[in-house]
């Protein structure tokens, strides 16, 4: 089946910024579209998306946040060149190097470059009259992700009400993806009451749907969701763990870990202890971006002192870039890696840097972006690609539930496994 017309135009994310969509015809007359992502909390080895900044482009209602050049970019560059192509997700993406054959695709845009390349995996998987997680997976059983969930946000994400960026729970005693979310989303609601009940009335929602409420310490934010997971008569480290996203690029400066909120200042070596108190007093079995992006000497000496079932998951250290997760195997920086396909700005390498992590033993999490859309996308890719685990955000707003929601009709409608990667 062969690619009859392309087209990218701009659409708005679930913040309400610019993001780049792109449609795919197809010979036989159906259309596949796909919306890309994009992070607040960004990092700076991650492919460069193309944004108005400046120039004939820029739309001042936008604050240069506008994305018509990438779109541009699709509609001039990229659409002559892949219009009456088979529609073949590895051809397809072959192209897209040779029309921008640099690394971070920063000539055309990691947005305009991923919004193609997903449309025609969607596109492809039509073609094969497969789903999209089969088009990927399409013998035995699917293997459907262990969520890891949003309760508390900070950072980047929420006004940085707290030093870390979230604080996440992971339901390692269910035995469903169904039975995980329903813990899930009674957690998450009864955390909302236990914020009313001590002040915080508003509740602020953040960027990923967790809860903006301030908290001057994570030992106090742990404290906090344990109690809202045992309110729920859930047992907190058996059934439900905790997983923190520090984020900690955010509030590196001059070589030290300063968290503003709690009033303190560590050197590298004091956050590595810091850190594994934390873990050490707290049922926390994932920790994410503890260290700076580029302060690999600490990631080493933190693996080296960590527990051996700790999940250390790197971000902002890996940004789903295949030099950078073989720096970190040889290194033995992390164990585990956030796959992230706007990262990358391709479909295709970005599955090839998560076989790269599986072959090494690293675990892989699947995961959204705080500016999100209404896309299911990413459920099909975790499933498709037995990621293990997925990481959308909370349970708020449709942007997060489409993904979710798209969890619970797999588990229905497939052949599937729900996978542990705790056990």
């Amino acid at each position: 089946m062969k690619i009859s017309k392309l087209i990218g135009y701009q659409v708005l994310d679930s913040r309400g910024r610019p993001t780049v969509a792109a449609s795919i015809s197809l010979s036989d007359g159906t259309s596949h579209t796909a919306r890309v992502p994009s992070g607040a909390s960004t990092g700076k080895h991650e492919a460069k998306e193309l944004r108005d900044l400046g120039g004939q482009y820029v739309e001042k209602f936008y604050a240069g946040l506008s994305v018509k050049q990438a779109v541009e970019n699709i509609n001039q560059v990229i659409a002559p060149r892949l219009v009456e192509e088979l529609v073949d997700l590895v051809a397809i993406d072959n192209h897209l190097i040779e029309l921008d054959p640099s690394p971070d695709h920063a000539k055309l845009g990691a947005n305009a470059t991923l919004a193609v390349s997903l449309a025609t995996s969607i596109a492809a998987a039509h073609s094969q009259n497969r789903s999209l997680a089969r088009y990927f997976q399409p013998e035995s059983y699917l293997k459907i992700p262990m969520p890891m969930v949003n309760i508390l946000s900070g950072g980047a994400h929420a006004n940085k009400v707290m030093d870390i960026q979230d604080l996440l729970i992971v339901p390692i005693g269910a035995t469903s993806f169904t039975q995980a979310l329903s813990w899930i989303v009674a957690i998450r609601e009864t955390a909302s009451e236990l914020g009313k009940q001590a002040g915080f009335v508003s509740n602020l929602i953040a960027d990923e749907g967790g809860l903006a409420i301030p908290f001057d310490s994570v030992s106090k934010a742990c404290e906090f969701v344990i109690s809202a997971i045992e309110k729920c008569g859930l047992i907190a480290g058996e059934q439900v763990s905790l997983a923190l996203d520090v984020a900690s690029t955010q509030f590196f400066e001059d070589g030290k870990y300063n968290l503003k909120n709690a009033k303190q200042s560590y050197s590298s070596d004091q956050f590595v202890t810091y850190i594994n108190n934390l873990v050490s007093n707290y049922p926390i079995v994932s920790i994410e971006d503890p260290f700076a992006e580029d302060d690999w000497l600490t990631w080493q000496k933190f693996m080296q002192v960590a527990p051996k079932k700790l999940q250390v998951l790197g971000d902002d250290l890996l940004t789903t870039n295949l030099a950078r997760l073989n720096r970190a195997i040889e290194e033995k920086s992390a164990n585990s890696i956030l796959i992230k396909a706007n990262q990358n700005g391709l479909v295709s390498s970005t599955l090839n840097v998560l076989k790269q992590a599986r072959a090494n033993n690293f675990n892989t999490v699947v995961s959204a972006r705080s500016g999100e859309n209404e896309d299911s996308w990413l459920a099909d890719l975790a499933t498709g690609w037995a990621a293990g685990q997925i990481k959308v955000g909370s349970t708020h707003g449709s942007e997060r539930n489409s993904k979710w929601n798209r969890l619970l009709e797999l588990e229905v409608i497939e052949n599937t496994k729900f996978i542990n990667p705790f056990n």
